[in-house]
C-alpha cells in the first residue's frame, strides 16, 4: 500500500509519494492518473456529470459541490473535472483537475498558485518545469481572457501543474457563472498530445 504525503497549502490539497517519480503518485480528492473512475463514482452517476464536447477522443466529466453524488470532495469545492477515452467502459481517468474559485482576484489566485509550485518543486527538483505567463486563453476567441500555467513534464511525457485564469467582460456575459480560479492537474502523455493537437 503505497504512503502518501499530504501537502496542504491555503486550503489546497495535492497527494504524493514521499520518493515520487511517477505521476500516478500524484492524487486529486485522493483521485490518480490510470484509476477508474468506477471506483469513485456509481456508473448513473457517471453518466450525470457527462458534459457533451465535440471531441471524439475524450468523453469529458466535471462536478461540484452542487451536485448529490457519493463521492464528498473536501478541497477542491469548485469541484473536479476528469476525461476518459471516449466510451471507455472501464472508465479508465486520462486526466483530472480540481478547481477553486478565486472571484474579480486574479492576484490572490496568482499566489496560492506560487505557494502550491513551491511545494511540488521540492518534491520534483530534478523534473523539467516550464511557466506560460499570462497569455490569451484560446477558448475564448475575443482574446480578453488570461492565463498562467506551470507546468512539470514527466520523463514518460505525462504532465502535472497549476493554471490561473481569468475570464475577460465579453466570456462572462455569455458565461456568468465562470470565475477567476485556479486549477491543479495530472495529464498523460496521450492526453497531452491531444492538447497540443488542437483537441481534435
Amino acid at each position: 500500500m503505497r504512503k502518501f504525503l499530504s501537502i496542504i497549502v491555503l486550503g489546497l490539497l495535492l497527494s504524493f509519494n514521499a520518493n515520487a517519480d511517477d505521476i500516478k503518485d500524484f492524487q486529486i480528492e485522493g483521485i490518480s492518473l490510470g484509476d477508474s473512475a468506477l471506483d469513485y463514482f456509481e456508473k448513473k452517476e457517471l453518466k450525470k456529470l457527462t458534459r457533451t464536447n465535440k471531441s471524439k477522443v475524450y468523453d469529458k466529466y466535471c462536478s461540484n459541490e452542487s451536485q448529490k453524488i457519493s463521492q464528498k470532495f473536501t478541497t477542491y469545492e469548485k469541484g473536479i473535472c476528469f476525461y476518459t477515452k471516449r466510451n471507455d467502459k472501464l472508465y479508465i481517468i486520462e486526466s483530472i483537475a480540481g478547481f477553486q474559485d478565486f472571484p474579480n482576484n486574479i492576484t490572490a489566485c496568482y499566489n496560492e498558485q506560487d505557494n502550491v509550485d513551491k511545494e511540488i518543486r521540492k518534491l520534483f527538483p530534478n523534473t523539467k518545469r516550464e511557466v506560460y505567463d499570462e497569455y490569451k486563453n484560446p477558448i475564448d476567441r475575443s482574446g480578453q481572457s488570461i492565463e498562467r500555467d506551470i507546468v512539470y513534464v514527466f520523463n514518460d511525457g505525462s504532465e502535472a501543474g497549476t493554471a490561473c485564469l481569468k475570464w475577460g467582460k465579453k466570456w462572462l456575459k455569455k458565461n456568468p457563472k465562470s470565475s477567476t480560479h485556479l486549477q491543479v492537474f495530472l495529464d498523460t502523455k496521450e492526453y497531452v498530445k491531444w492538447l497540443k493537437d488542437g483537441m481534435k
